[in-house]
């Protein structure tokens, strides 16, 4: 296996900001691997921290089905928007550009999010192709663009009756009252986002279902082919909500919910074929 950390730096990017691959080594006997997908994980934490328990345990879920993994360790508070989406961008500029070396499909790689780390993920769904990420690596736009979303739990919208307002505060610092709108997600969608897998709790308190649901709306609309999966029971921040990642206290698994990472390796399946 490659298991490196690599920074990223971008402007304001906080100076431990990196990203740690889990890229599968050869296994076969004869020959070397088939190219792979690859996931990018960005874990969760109110953009005030990003969670391990949403981090490694879940790359190492990847590399048993055969993708390789990425984890980025992105910067949060005091940095602000766009600093965490320019280092998602630079972290796919950096995959594609290794690609080869590394036996991923250059066409196969998906960013996934937690929570906050979801708001990240599909940040980069919708703003990937604007102008402003373009111009800061000056290159193609197929180097930067995404193809699938994977969104657990994720904060999306602005709407206050819905919104987990620490983490919009949290990634927008002073710019909060003059940007939330634009950090409204689902006010976002078009053409230019992938396909996207979802799955969220009717539950969780932390972050309303809503965030989600809304999501999926944006994208049907939008004719942006998606899989949305509700459960009825389980409390935020669940990860893959098996007993063996809980927390000290007990929480943080959910017996109902641990189909969601089965229902994934499923839809990724169908949609590459692996």
């Amino acid at each position: 296996m490659r298991h490196e950390e690599i920074p990223i730096q971008v402007e304001g990017s906080a100076p431990e900001t990196h990203l740690t691959t889990y890229i599968l080594g050869d296994y076969l006997d004869e020959a070397p691997n088939d190219i792979r997908p690859l996931v990018l994980i960005c874990p969760g934490g109110a953009y005030a921290m990003t969670s391990n328990r949403e981090a490694e345990p879940v790359a190492l879920q990847f590399n048993a089905m055969g993708y390789h993994a990425a984890i980025l360790r992105y910067s949060c508070a005091p940095a602000v928007f766009p600093t965490s989406l320019l280092e998602v961008a630079a972290s796919v500029k950096y995959i594609r550009e290794h690609a080869k070396a590394w036996r991923v499909s250059p066409d196969k790689i998906l960013i996934m999010g937690f929570s906050a780390g979801g708001h990240l993920a599909a940040s980069y769904g919708v703003f990937w192709d604007e102008k402003f990420v373009r111009e800061a690596f000056s290159c193609t736009r197929e180097l930067l663009q995404p193809n699938g979303l994977i969104l657990c739990y994720p904060v999306i919208s602005a709407d206050e009756s819905i919104a987990h307002v620490p983490s919009l505060q949290n990634l927008l610092g002073e710019q909060y009252e003059a940007k939330k709108e634009e950090m409204s997600l689902e006010k976002q969608v078009g053409e230019q986002v992938p396909e996207t897998f979802l799955w969220h709790t009717f539950e969780d308190k932390t972050v309303p279902f809503w965030n989600s649901f809304r999501f999926a709306e944006a994208l049907g609309r939008a004719g942006i082919p998606l899989e949305y999966h509700l459960y009825p029971t389980g409390e935020h921040g669940l990860s893959l909500a098996v007993d063996s990642i809980r927390r000290k206290d007990g929480s943080g698994s959910e017996k109902g919910c641990e189909s969601w990472f089965p229902l994934l390796k499923s839809w990724l399946l169908r949609k590459f074929g692996l």
